[in-house]
């Protein structure tokens, strides 16, 4: 597998593309650049490099022994630019990324193309940003799972890098049939397996640009591109502003360190760093903290010291101490929180972001996929003035064809608590979904006491040996024996059934705000746990329904 970048403010032609590449970086490795155009049909530079050094080891042990050793390996780079179409991308092997320069790489460009390919239901690997809390969740699963298992909060976390199979894509790698085996991470670079012929790898790079540029992100997976920077100019001066003053007093825990997401690896195994903001040297350090990079700026003037982390640079050493490190701007390595009234915001990565702001947006987008216009069974009308105990008592009778188990008051010990009883459900279909029924006639304390109990429910169905065992003599019990449950139950479906006040039809809309957030949280948490969730009305029967009208609604 290769890594794709694409390259920004790079003119695409060959000595544009040697002059983006050049420096110290280049004369480390003792690269050797070739004119590859001839051979590729389009403006190409071509760089390959290899070193001998010594294993990073070999002086630890020398200590830790008395035994001199001085074992060699070899390092290896390669690197393809090419111009098409008039874009300028990058092909990196081995160590080749690190002969590209920062600065000239395009931060979203393989996240872009991996949230429009990737199978939703097939994700294999993560990282997320938590807004304001510098925090970094990283999750890897290599069989694949969906992406609201992840438990990703699409308002609070920006998503920096996504692996999964590719679904569907005119790649030449995936046109050997090898079908969901294809698969790609994506980031600032996108890894991925390209052609190797020239047509078929020029091919390759104009179908991802194409995909990037037309093709909208898979459904799921379009929250990556929700939450945006501050756009606003004169809100990111004010912004910076508020920062440079920050930077200038001691630290109220305000501002911390944060890994930029293509440097995670480079962290984990770094054997030191070295911090160089102003004149001078590099200082090296075995462990980089906030001090190191508050400490350079704190003492200069007011208006100075932001612009002093954009210019200065941590560097990264992975190996030994004459190796050239990993570089890249010290403003990346802070996450810093302010706010300006009631706004917060943070910055992450170089770019500010508005805590909370498409929260509501958020939330109403969860609750929209789960209170679907046509749902998986149909309920029979409330009629009015009947309680909750007799509307389940009609609606088992009425769905007695279908298979429906009535679980009403039917209760488990609680194992946290001697003397307490839990009710799991209040009915239990043929395929093991669990079924809440609740009334919530102008009040939203009844609906949060409803998400609440599914909460519970299954996680104690998924935690405790004595609940399942409990939960199935109910089952049996209740169904005369006709139901058995295995020992191993535990829930994969919930459907939460609602009955509003008189006339209003159940929507994302009417139902209360509280409970659309309660809904919500109810929603991503179950589903974390692998529980899929639906919500569904249930009409309102008017003030003269009778029985026949439950029994006909429900065949």
């Amino acid at each position: 597998m290769a890594t794709l970048y694409r390259l920004i403010g790079v003119t695409p032609t060959v000595e544009a593309m040697r002059t983006a590449i050049e420096g110290d970086r280049l004369n480390h490795w003792e690269a050797h650049l070739h004119d590859a155009s001839a051979g590729l049909g389009v403006p190409a530079v071509f760089l390959r490099a290899g070193k001998d050094c010594e294993a990073t080891w070999c002086g630890v042990m020398a200590r830790t022994t008395g035994i001199r050793v001085a074992e060699p390996k070899r390092r290896t780079a390669a690197l393809l630019l090419i111009a098409v179409d008039g874009g300028v991308y990058a092909i990196a092997h081995d160590e080749g990324f690190r002969l590209l320069p920062e600065d000239i790489k395009d931060p979203r460009f393989g996240l872009s193309f991996a949230i429009r390919q990737i199978d939703p239901q097939q994700v294999r690997g993560l990282v997320a940003y938590t807004l304001g809390q510098a925090r970094t969740d990283i999750a890897i699963v290599p069989g694949g799972i969906p992406v609201p298992s992840l438990g990703i909060r699409e308002y609070a976390q920006l998503v920096s890098r996504i692996g999964g199979y590719l679904d569907n894509t005119e790649l030449t790698y995936s046109q050997y049939g090898r079908g969901k085996t294809t698969s790609a991470e994506g980031g600032s670079g996108l890894r991925l397996r390209l052609g190797v012929e020239p047509a078929d790898l020029i091919a390759d790079v104009r179908e991802i640009s194409r995909i990037c540029r037309e093709v909208e992100p898979q459904q799921g997976l379009e929250f990556v591109e929700h939450l945006v920077p501050v756009r606003d100019p004169k809100t990111r001066e004010v912004l910076d502003s508020a920062l440079d003053d920050a930077l200038g007093r001691f630290d109220d825990g305000a501002i911390t360190i944060s890994v930029p997401a293509d440097y995670i690896g480079a962290y984990e195994e770094a054997v030191a760093f070295g911090v160089k903001i102003g004149a001078g040297g590099p200082k090296r350090v075995d462990d980089l903290a906030v001090g190191h990079l508050l400490d350079c700026v704190r003492t200069r003037k007011p208006g100075l010291r932001l612009e002093a982390l954009r210019e200065g640079r941590v560097y990264v050493y992975q190996h030994d101490a004459a190796d050239l490190p990993a570089a890249t701007k010290a403003l990346r390595w802070i996450e810093a929180e302010t706010s300006l009234g009631e706004r917060r915001f943070c910055l992450l990565d170089q770019s500010w972001y508005e805590i909370g702001a498409i929260y509501r947006a958020e939330v109403k987008n969860v609750i929209s996929r789960v209170i679907s216009p046509t749902p998986s069974m149909s309920l029979p009308p409330w009629p009015r003035g009947v309680d909750e105990e007799t509307y389940n008592r009609k609606l088992s009778e009425a769905s007695e064809g279908r298979g429906f188990i009535n679980l009403d008051r039917a209760y488990v010990k609680n194992p946290l608590k001697r003397r307490d009883v839990l009710e799991v459900s209040d009915h239990l279909t043929p395929d093991g979904t669990l079924v809440l029924v609740k009334p919530a006639h102008g009040r939203s304390g009844p609906l949060s006491h409803l998400f609440n109990q599914g909460l519970v429910a299954v996680q104690m169905l998924q935690n405790s040996a004595a609940v399942r065992a409990e939960f199935a003599r109910v089952v049996r019990e209740r169904s005369g024996g006709r139901r058995r449950l295995p020992e191993n139950f535990v829930p994969r479906r919930l459907v939460f059934a609602i009955h509003l006040k008189r006339g209003t039809e159940l929507t994302p809309d009417t139902l209360f705000a509280f409970s659309q957030v309660t809904l919500a949280q109810t929603v991503k948490t179950l589903q974390q746990w692998g529980v899929t969730v639906e919500v569904i009305g249930i009409p309102d029967g008017g003030p003269n329904a009778a029985h026949d009208n439950v029994e006909e609604s429900a065949a």
